[in-house]
């Protein structure tokens, strides 16, 4: 008797932080940090510089219904977003980001290197 309490005091306590993280994904997002870590052999101060300030132009909204909607510069798209147990934020099946620490953080590859935006709620 004690066991089958147990057990179901320990899925209802799981399922309620999976929802608490659902929360607190809820809201708009707006870019924190922008590193653009390119190769130096193939870009320039001001390729980056340019980088950076596009990306910082970025924004995202996730609402209740696991929506995503994302503006860029010039581009917007949405999706259906979730969370993986190990923070990964998937979108429409693919990985968008990462979750942690009340931060989004997404990585996109090019051939010139990386760009790291980290995002904050509003």
């Amino acid at each position: 008797m004690k066991k089958g309490f147990l057990f179901l005091l320990g899925l209802i306590t799981a399922f309620c932080a999976c929802n608490r993280q659902k929360d607190t994904l809820i809201g708009i997002w707006i870019v924190d940090k922008v590193n653009v870590q390119f190769d130096e052999k193939h870009s320039t101060p001001e390729l980056v510089k340019q980088i950076g300030e596009m990306e910082r132009q970025n924004s995202f909204s996730i609402n209740a219904d696991s929506l995503l909607v994302f503006k860029g510069l010039d581009t917007e798209w949405q999706g259906s977003i979730s969370l993986k147990t190990d923070g990964t934020l998937m979108c429409n099946g693919t990985s968008f980001g990462s979750w942690k620490e009340g931060r989004i953080v997404t990585r996109t590859g090019s051939p010139l290197g990386e760009v790291v935006v980290t995002y904050r709620k509003k």
